[in-house]
């Protein structure tokens, strides 16, 4: 039941009250910076209707079923499962799931009658997904490899930048035009840090500009489009090509950097293309849509550059991109380009999903590549003197070269390469991981070996020189299978296995499949059925977040009247499990819960509505705790009397589930108490539609004092106890009583564990992009509640 037909009810009342207010009108100060746009909703999830089809093996198993996982996370444990089906070649899975709000992969397992396993990729684009599983898995499974392993994409990605909503200058001719910023003592008169020119959506401009800024730092944004003909260098300035714009130079270069501002930022749709070379020294460069170089792009001296959208260096000869003198380079999208060098302490971070396509990768001594993406080198991928990879993914290529490196392979991931020259470098090898050569050309002084309880695997299918005088080892959890061995040839690599390490010319080892590996090392049934593999009696069900991950809520309690905005009266996370049959139908509903902060003084009650579900129709509850009988009072079934829609309490008091005394961990300086976990289960008279129950009608609340106060996320419905009288006369929210009339909420949800502000310190100040988020009605920065490097301020979060 949501809002709207809720105000159905309400409708007499507020007519007479006349509660029609302005959306601006407000009682109180807001504690948001800019307006909160009229129909915000909060979310910070999103839902989406998946259908996965699946094709038959062969002919005749048009009728067997496919086992169906899917993940929001490469990494495909517990903490990314979100749902589990079964398709048939002419009967899809279908199922309606909420991930957070910045997902933009699902990772579908599909486990085939055969016992073979794949993984797809699916992009999420829309809010209905209808995707075809190929007869082998393999079509799309490295079209966007990712294994995070801990990593998550968008603490990768650079945070979109704030646009001026009105410009200091408006450039909308071809006239002389010099760029400066604000003189001394001078300021802009719409408030912008930093000097604006604009250049509208339709206008061309052909003439020369003038970047040589000598004032204070200066920002051109550009919608239309700049095409010059010659080499330019930004002086104390930047140029933001916005969604639409396009900027065309010969030559791009930076002289001196004045502000912590990117010194070129394209916009998602905006694009940029350089027929010489890019250069920089100490600067920032962000693209978010598409950056194409003709040359070369040179990175040096401490610039940072984040690719999360399409970049493209043309071939030829001496053309790729050269990252060096402790460079940061990460790409969270598309990278095309002949070669990539990074030399003297330069990093490059492949993150989750991101692809990189290039001839030739290189890299040397005090360098560090993190690829937790895809790499592939279709000539060569090599180092000299040294340097380090960490691969949590894929890196394949024709030829791997590598001397003095240290490698690091992450469980899950897959090095693939057709021949291997390996000269004084070692790598370690976490059970789980593979490296994967044809022949191996050269090998001296070689260290390959692993500490794991399981095992890795090191294979070859080529020709593999004889070992005993290579200098090289094979030792710990390692199986090192070498197709061509045969009983003769065996003492030649036998003095290279050592403490533990297998030899042998077949397989023997399991290497569970993930969407990096593509499955290339599972040779066995999994008996685990939470793995994605088969064995075992598979149970279906649909999670929130995830199987093993938290959520959290987090509750003001003063409504209708405005709180502090420290967001932590009532805290507690949670996971929501939706068990179904084989007919995709819910039966069953766990709700596991931990209270992590009580800072209110009103007594709190918790408890939630199953919107699309009849009181009727529940047969048990179990696992509450509602000493004291007030304010809920359950039925014998467990839910709440006096309600025709399932309400479930889950606890009326928290100090019957943890004694506190004042307020329960808020104060930064006082004792923390830790708290027990609890679970609710709700069982079904007759199972529900899967479709039914969602995050989008699991209706939390609070009670506040009193049974009839209620507390719910903006966009939810009250049930049918709350008190209408409460809301005559309050300055809330015309179409949404769960909302202050400036648009603030009382409540929110997060698909992630909440570190909740300390008691008195307001979510605004705590976390530096909650206003961008809350004014932009949730596109910027939604994933503002993150550890992400400058999204919060420790000092502040309990």
């Amino acid at each position: 039941m949501k809002t709207k037909y809720f105000f159905l009810l309400f409708g007499i009342i507020f007519i007479a009250s006349c509660v029609k207010m302005p959306k601006n009108n407000t009682e109180i100060p807001s504690i948001v910076e800019g307006e909160i746009p009229y129909d915000f909703d909060w979310k910070t999830i999103k839902t989406i209707d998946l259908t996965v089809n699946v094709t038959a093996i062969d002919p005749q198993s048009s009728n067997k079923v496919h086992i169906i996982k899917v993940y929001n996370s490469p990494l495909m444990n517990t903490g990314a499962l979100i749902a589990t089906g079964a398709a048939k070649p002419n009967s899809p899975y279908n199922v309606k799931i909420s991930v957070a709000t910045p997902t933009e992969k699902l990772y579908i397992h599909e486990l085939k009658p055969n016992g073979l396993a794949s993984v797809s990729v699916v992009d999420v684009n829309s809010s209905v997904i209808n995707t075809q599983l190929t007869k082998s898995g393999d079509d799309n499974l490295f079209a966007a490899q990712a294994a995070s392993f801990g990593a998550n994409i968008a603490s990768f990605e650079y945070a979109p930048i704030a646009i001026p909503s009105q410009f200091d200058v408006v450039v909308n001719d071809n006239s002389s035009l010099n760029i400066v910023g604000f003189n001394t003592g001078e300021s802009s008169a719409y408030g912008n840090i930093y000097k604006s020119y604009y250049i509208p959506a339709g206008v061309n401009r052909t003439a020369s500009i003038d970047f040589g800024n000598y004032r204070e730092h200066a920002v051109l944004y550009v919608a239309g489009s700049i095409n010059i003909n010659s080499n330019i260098s930004l002086n104390k300035m930047s140029i933001v090509v916005l969604s639409g714009g396009s900027v065309n130079f010969k030559g791009f270069s930076i002289g001196v950097v004045s502000e912590d501002f990117p010194a070129l930022y394209i916009q998602s749709g905006g694009s940029a293309n350089i027929s010489d070379q890019v250069s920089s020294n100490n600067a920032t460069f962000v693209n978010k849509g598409t950056l194409i170089v003709e040359k070369k792009i040179e990175l040096s001296t401490n610039t940072k550059f984040y690719n999360d959208g399409n970049l493209q260096v043309s071939s030829g000869k001496n053309r790729g991109i050269n990252v060096t003198n402790s460079t940061i380079f990460t790409n969270t999208a598309t990278i095309n380009a002949p070669d990539i060098n990074l030399t003297s302490n330069a990093s490059f971070t492949n993150a989750p999903g991101a692809v990189v396509n290039i001839e030739k990768w290189y890299q040397s001594n005090g360098t560090i590549l993190n690829n937790h993406g895809e790499i592939a080198a279709s000539k060569e991928f090599g180092n000299s003197g040294g340097g380090t990879i960490n691969n949590f993914c894929h890196i394949t290529a024709n030829l791997s070269s590598i001397q003095s490196l240290t490698a690091h392979l992450e469980e899950g991931s897959l090095w693939n390469t057709q021949k291997l020259e390996a000269n004084n470098s070692t790598i370690n090898m976490v059970g789980g991981s593979m490296f994967v050569t044809g022949q191996i050309d050269a090998i001296y002084a070689l260290t390959v070996t692993s500490s794991s309880p399981n095992y890795a695997l090191f294979k070859s299918t080529g020709n593999v020189p004889n070992l005993t005088w290579a200098a090289s080892t094979f030792s710990g959890s390692v199986e090192f299978v070498y197709t061509g061995l045969t009983s003769s040839n065996r003492s030649n690599y036998e003095p290279a296995i050592a403490a533990g390490a297998i030899l042998g010319d077949t397989q023997t080892q399991n290497i569970p499949g993930t969407s990096c590996n593509g499955s290339l090392g599972q040779i066995e049934e999994d008996d685990d059925p939470g793995s994605g593999e088969t064995g075992g009696e598979t149970t279906f069900a649909n999670y929130f977040p995830s199987q093993s991950g938290w959520g959290t809520y987090a509750f003001e309690d003063l409504w209708p009247s405005k709180g502090d905005y420290d967001l932590n009266d009532m805290v507690f996370k949670f996971r929501v499990s939706f068990i179904s049959n084989s007919s995709n139908q819910v039966t069953r509903i766990i709700f596991d819960y931990r209270i992590e902060a009580v800072g209110a003084t009103k007594h709190a009650a918790v408890a939630f509505q199953l919107d699309n579900v009849l009181a009727s129709n529940v047969s048990s509850v179990s696992g509450q705790i509602l000493g004291g009988g007030m304010p809920f009072v359950t039925r014998t079934n467990g839910t709440e009397t006096g309600v025709d829609q399932a309400v479930i309490p889950v606890f009326n008091n928290p100090k019957d589930i943890i004694a506190y005394p004042g307020f329960l961990n808020t104060d930064k300086g006082g004792q923390h108490i830790s708290t027990p976990e609890g679970q609710v289960i709700i069982d079904f008279v007759t199972p529900v539609a899967q479709s039914l129950l969602t995050m989008d009608n699991f209706n939390m609340f609070i009670s506040a004092d009193s049974r009839g106060k209620e507390i719910h996320l903006p966009g939810y419905a009250p049930t049918s106890k709350f008190d209408m009288s409460l809301v005559i006369g309050k300055s809330l929210h015309p179409e949404d009583v769960f909302k202050y009339n400036d648009g603030m909420m009382w409540g929110l949800m997060f698909p992630d564990v909440f570190n909740y502000p300390a008691e008195k310190e307001t979510i605004t100040n705590a976390y530096t992009h909650f206003s961008e988020w809350a004014t932009s009605g949730g596109t910027l920065y939604p994933n503002w509640y993150s550890s992400e490097e400058g999204f919060r301020n420790e000092e502040l979060i309990y």
